[in-house]
């Protein structure tokens, strides 16, 4: 039997506390590079590398843009992306392996998983005080517990690792921050803290617009902590109006339409699907997630199709899921309309996981480890109370003088070596995009995406390093990657015409390209890369007619790609 007085402990102890477990656990990820869609918003991204002068652009675009698509809006992020450029853009951008090897230097990539860090760290603080508001009944125990079992957890490492999900750990600050100042108002009554949680909800909005999960949160948090009806509509018309004005502001700041070209291997739920498809496939997804939060052993940076099949009533995990998740949400709720802690967590876990699980809408992935970053808070306040009531730990307001039995401490001492050990080594994992998505391939090996991620990476880092003496080992990777990502998914567009890219420049091999070329031409007529590739195919195996044919296409479809005239006019001039 352990015994701990926690009236002896300050709340900077406990802070503390918190910082050093964040330290600890992640502390090995300061020295990773950019991974998994960095180049998207930050490596290498115009819009921040301006620094402040970059605000008026970061204000008025996309989150993310490239040549076929622009989404999001999420300039609390680009925002912060911008000032690290502003204050470190004396550091190198990144550094490869091979240059850690010989000198390891202080990078901006270094500085951003630094900055997730502190995110992280800072969330661990808030959200250590927001449990004690909302669990005033109760000793220090609970919240404590609670907030450890979350900082823990392995399924943090992708908000935590990748530098691109900055927009999650932003965005669930600032959901925790609503809910904090929301609490404030209730106990004191003091209008201050309407305009913290406008000014909160604003700050969460913009930095993912999955923060409307406050729309479901708010009221579940204030209904658990007896709050009035008409503070509760006092509460919710503060978040509509914010959301109001969020909608005014996109509206009138927010240049273009945006575009995403949403494809089969994302979701097949994007292409053709019925109500019952969506029950199935989110039923299946439900029973997936409840595996990783329980054992989070087989993490990826990705899932979708086929790591993640189309699921139907012949699934046993769809039936697991009926069996496991139905009485659970009816006792959750039977206890939430008690105002008890385990009703609590239980509907805020399965609530928020419900907007994920694909019955809604079809998400991007399918599954994704960041997607429980929320939810996982639920199943957090589940787990840490059950193991108290387990063990009988007393967890009335008045005891200081806390008796913790020894199966109690055995239980969470495992609970930390297994979670603390798993993120540990999973942090290395995210040290570049390659490592990433070697690491993991294993993994997701069925995902058609996951192979076509490897051989983009490696065609890039072949183009660029033309002498590296690997190169004949990563063009075959390329191939044999390329090739796998059809066999899982044979409508996969660009990997035929990137595979047959990859023949015609990085083998020469003209006989083997065209097959794949011809393919993706047959599939979008308008595909300015492939037909390209098909005019400089015929231009290298001499058929002329055939490639001016095609550079005369690839004009009419882009009248403003400058190096097809003189690749048009050359062969014009030779013949």
């Amino acid at each position: 039997m352990m015994k701990i007085n926690l009236s002896k402990i300050k709340q900077s102890r406990f802070y503390l506390i918190i910082v050093l477990i964040n330290f600890i656990i992640y502390g090995n990820s300061l020295n990773n590079e950019y991974s998994l869609d960095d180049n998207i918003v930050v490596d290498g991204v115009e819009k921040v590398e301006g620094g402040l002068k970059a605000i008026p652009a970061i204000f008025t675009t996309h989150h993310a843009i490239d040549k076929k698509q622009s989404y999001g809006y999420r300039p609390m992020v680009s925002l912060s992306f911008a000032l690290e450029k502003q204050f470190f853009g004396g550091l190198p951008d990144k550094q490869s392996l091979e240059d850690k090897k010989r000198k390891d230097k202080l990078t901006q990539a270094n500085i951003s998983h630094f900055i997730n860090l502190l995110i992280y760290a800072l969330t661990s603080i808030i959200l250590f005080k927001f449990l004690s508001l909302l669990f005033k009944d109760y000793n220090q125990a609970l919240p404590l517990l609670v907030c450890i079992l979350f900082i823990l957890h392995p399924l943090h490492t992708e908000p935590v690792c990748n530098i691109k999900s900055r927009d999650e750990l932003f965005m669930f600050l600032g959901v925790i921050l609503v809910l904090f100042n929301a609490l404030k108002f209730n106990a004191t009554n003091k209008l201050k803290y309407l305009g913290y949680v406008s000014l909160f909800f604003f700050f969460a909005i913009l930095s993912k617009s999955t923060a409307l999960v406050l729309f479901g949160l708010m009221p579940v948090i204030l209904y658990y902590s007896n709050v009035s009806i008409k503070k509760i509509i006092i509460c919710m018309s503060v978040i509509i109006v914010s959301v109001l004005m969020m909608l005014a502001l996109k509206k009138g700041l927010l240049v273009g339409k945006g575009t995403r070209d949403l494809k089969f291997f994302e979701n097949p739920l994007f292409l053709e699907h019925s109500i019952i498809d969506r029950i199935t496939m989110g039923l299946y997804c439900s029973w997936f997630y409840l595996k990783q939060l329980i054992f989070p052993k087989d993490l990826s940076y990705y899932y979708g199709y086929s790591a993640i099949p189309i699921a139907n009533w012949s699934f046993y995990q769809v039936w697991l899921a009926v069996i496991v998740y139905i009485p659970l949400g009816l006792f959750g709720f039977w206890k939430f309309l008690k105002r008890d802690v385990l009703g609590l967590g239980i509907i805020i876990w399965l609530g928020v996981m419900f907007a994920y699980l694909n019955i809604i809408s079809p998400v991007v992935g399918i599954v994704a480890d960041r997607f429980t970053y929320v939810f996982s808070l639920g199943f957090c306040i589940t787990v840490g109370y059950l193991i108290l009531k387990l063990f009988k730990v007393d967890l009335g307001k008045d005891v200081f003088q806390l008796k913790l039995p020894s199966g109690f401490v055995a239980t969470i001492t495992l609970i930390t070596i297994l979670y603390s050990a798993k993120v540990i080594a999973r942090n290395p994992d995210w040290h570049d995009y390659l490592t990433t998505y070697y690491n993991d391939i294993e993994v997701v090996e069925e995902s058609a995406k996951a192979h076509a991620m490897i051989a983009n990476t490696l065609y890039t880092f072949v183009k660029q390093n033309t002498q590296h003496p690997n190169n004949i080992n990563k063009v075959n990777d390329i191939i044999t990657h390329y090739k796998r990502a059809l066999e899982i998914d044979s409508t996969y567009l660009t990997c035929y015409s990137n595979l047959g890219s990859a023949y015609l420049d990085l083998k020469q091999d003209y006989e083997s390209a065209l097959p794949f070329i011809r393919k993706a031409i047959s599939m979008d007529k308008n595909y300015l890369e492939a037909n390209l590739n098909l005019a400089v195919t015929y231009e290298r195996t001499n058929i002329p007619d055939s490639a001016l044919k095609y550079y005369s296409r690839v004009i009419e479809i882009d009248p403003e790609f400058g190096p097809t005239y003189n690749m048009f006019n050359t062969l014009i001039a030779k013949n």
